[in-house]
């Protein structure tokens, strides 16, 4: 694309969330002279609190995958279909896949999180091959209806391998999804440590009893190798598996930290405050677990760091309230010593995602 050189640039590289509600106020307030791009690689937002209940059954395609084009129009930006090669920081440019070096005066990375295939396949020998992976989502839910295809003709033995509560989510979903008309089983894959032993006492337990209820084995194992057939656990064991689907190992893509940005002791980018980087201030970086309301703080610093003005402190600790969606139409919900569970939770959590994903797209 051709960069106009007498107005600044700004480039928002990922169509992440907070991204999407920097393209929403473009919409509503005007770019303000600015050149707007948004690099992504595909036009569509998949929205991640959906995906269990797609995977369940609960969700058509079209229900979570929303395409970016009206917004992207709305909001006077320009859309660039590509990967990400590398981050010259130093000389504010960004290489794409489509052969671009792309300037800009003030960078925003918000990009879904990335999965080291590499890495992956270092530890678990035929992962790349064999494993069904979730990231990147777009991949995912157009891969999972011919999964379920699969097992309306048999039964299959499927296993998900994370530990984290968008793992067990999608276990729990795909529990429900799979089971008829042949009865296919899954197994959570949870790793060594007991099963959301980091979260409150009250969603472990019943988490584990939901768990229990759906019929999904769990195994304090790790996967080390998978060949087709069967899985290698860490333990000797071998455990018979269909369908593998990897829900874990997602995270910073690898430019992003090779960029030269200062890093903290996990090897991220460390950000201020503002969302800006400690080491460049014209570059922001929105954090995986971000709060929802980090997007019109977003939109407000990134405005300033190109204009002028103060810059906005950015809400980064994230709500007490846990919800889970369990698959079955239930749900758990614990907010400190207080939980509840049931169909009546689930209805409130499908209300409040779909109220929340229709607010990113409507003017």
């Amino acid at each position: 694309m051709t960069v106009n050189p007498s107005r600044k640039h700004l480039v928002l590289l990922g169509a992440g969330r907070a991204h999407l509600q920097v393209l929403k106020a473009l919409a509503r307030q005007g770019s303000g002279g600015l050149d707007v791009t948004l690099v992504a690689p595909h036009p569509y937002y998949v929205e991640p609190a959906l995906l269990p209940g797609y995977v369940a059954g609960d969700y058509a395609l079209e229900d979570l995958r929303i395409a970016l084009d009206g917004l992207v129009e709305a909001s006077g930006a320009h859309f660039v279909p590509a990967h990400v090669i590398s981050l010259d920081p130093a000389g504010r440019r960004v290489q794409l896949s489509s052969g671009d070096a792309m300037p800009y005066d003030v960078l925003s990375v918000n990009v879904e999180p990335a999965v080291d295939r590499d890495a992956v396949e270092a530890v678990m020998p035929g992962a790349r091959r064999n494993a069904l992976f979730t990231h990147p989502l777009e991949n995912f839910v157009q891969l999972w209806p011919q999964l379920q295809a699969l097992a309306r003709e048999r039964a299959l033995q499927v296993a998900v391998m994370g530990s984290d509560i968008p793992a067990i989510e999608l276990a729990m979903s795909a529990a429900h999804a799979l089971a008829a008309p042949h009865g296919s089983r899954v197994t959570l894959i949870a790793g060594e440590a007991p099963v959301l032993a980091d979260q409150p006492p009250a969603l472990q337990r019943r988490v584990l009893a939901r768990l229990k209820a759906l019929n999904i084995t769990v195994l304090q194992d790790q996967c080390t190798g998978l060949d087709g057939r069967a899985l290698q656990l860490a333990s000797g064991a071998t455990l018979v598996c269909d369908a593998p689907l990897l829900a874990h190992g997602a995270g910073t893509p690898g430019w992003l930290p090779q960029a030269g940005l200062q890093l903290d002791d996990r090897g991220q980018p460390l950000v201020n405050e503002r969302l800006q980087s400690d080491s460049h201030r014209q570059v922001f970086v929105v954090p995986d677990d971000a709060p929802a309301e980090v997007g019109p703080v977003l939109e407000a610093n990134l405005r300033t760091a190109i204009s002028g003005g103060t810059f906005k402190k950015a809400p980064l600790e994230l709500s007490s309230l846990k919800v889970v969606g369990c698959g079955d139409g239930r749900a758990i919900a614990v907010w400190g010593p207080l939980s509840l569970e049931g169909r009546e939770v689930w209805h409130w959590k499908d209300r409040r995602d779909r109220r929340q994903l229709a607010a990113l797209f409507t003017p």
